[in-house]
């Protein structure tokens, strides 16, 4: 222990004074016995080690003559495409969130291989969700959506057009419509910012092109009234869900889903198929293993004899649906 102690401290005493201060600020909002604590501590501890690759790397980010399919760069990164629209989903193309938390594996996905997104999707403004990094990696020819409250957080990175949506408030682009819907999560990007902010800032997803539905739900803990009128209101083909981080059988956290919560959300919204996100990809301060709760999804699913909807992917992986 002793040995581990004293290469902790070294690493600690050889970061730049930023990088403490960051981490600094982060233990005196959160206090020392917190979940923040543990992932920064869990990162720093692995400063100076790379990043490993991918378990696969996406090649062709676009596919020919599909109606629906998926690519998922890892965390909460989807690629969406609609036929001949690309959405994408919170893009997070960092080493690092915040240059403090690191991820387990590279992203899937290299985004100078994108010559067009239609639209960005962001669900909120936490750092793994809007990362400015990534979002000045991405092509500018599209819409940037973000929940309503938040643009003070968005600098102009130049895309096409930025626009903040209110549950239920839509936007419709060269007939893709996109729907803002419920989600039951938490406001803020610096901790001490959430009193101010109240109840805005986060917000799921609805997008419908030419007869295709996809939900992506951004991250969220359970809310059986909203979910269940975002089935009512349509007709879901894909239900991308988070199913991390959040330990223990239930459902999840008042603002986390586990597995058990998100196949809830699954059979709540009535979507024909769920592509679980939010998994495998950050240290969230713990060491279990990265893919825990995908296994126990497909435990229950295998259980309930759903496995068939379910689109389990690793970071690089893609699958066309239709």
């Amino acid at each position: 222990m002793e040995g581990i102690a004293e290469n902790s401290y070294l690493l600690f005493m050889k970061l730049p004074y930023w990088y403490l201060l960051c981490i600094i600020l982060v233990l005196v909002l959160y206090g020392c016995s917190s979940y923040i604590q543990r992932t920064v501590w869990q990162s720093l501890t692995k400063i100076g080690e790379p990043v490993p690759p991918p378990p696969h790397l996406i090649t062709t980010p676009v596919f020919q003559n599909v109606k629906l399919a998926v690519s998922w760069a890892g965390h909460a990164t989807v690629l969406i495409q609609m036929y001949d629209k690309i959405i994408i989903t919170d893009p997070l193309f960092t080493n690092t969130i915040g240059m403090v938390v690191k991820r387990f594996v590279k992203p899937g996905l290299d985004p100078s291989l994108l010559t067009n997104v239609d639209f960005t999707l962001i669900s909120h403004m936490h750092f793994d969700h809007l990362s400015y990094g990534s979002l000045d990696m991405l092509p500018k020819n599209g819409i940037l959506l973000i929940p309503y409250g938040i643009a003070r957080y968005v600098p102009d990175f130049g895309f096409m057009k930025t626009e903040e949506l209110q549950p239920w408030e839509f936007i419709e682009n060269d007939s893709v419509r996109v729907t803002a819907v419920p989600a039951q999560h938490f406001t803020g990007r610096y901790g001490f910012d959430r009193d101010w902010l109240g109840d805005i800032g986060y917000t799921g997803y609805i997008v419908e092109y030419r007869g295709i539905v996809v939900f992506f739900a951004g991250d969220t803990g359970y809310n059986s009234e909203f979910f269940k009128e975002i089935g009512r209101r349509f007709k879901i083909d894909l239900a991308i869900i988070p199913i991390a981080p959040s330990s223990g059988n239930g459902l999840g956290s008042q603002v986390h889903v586990g597995p058990l919560g998100a196949l809830t959300i699954f059979k709540d919204v009535g979507a024909a198929f769920m592509m679980p996100i939010h998994f495998g990809t950050m240290l969230f301060g713990s060491t279990a293993n990265p893919n825990g709760p995908l296994e126990q999804l497909l435990a229950i699913a295998a259980s309930e004899g759903i496995s068939n909807r379910i689109v389990g992917l690793e970071a690089g992986e893609q699958r066309i649906l239709y």
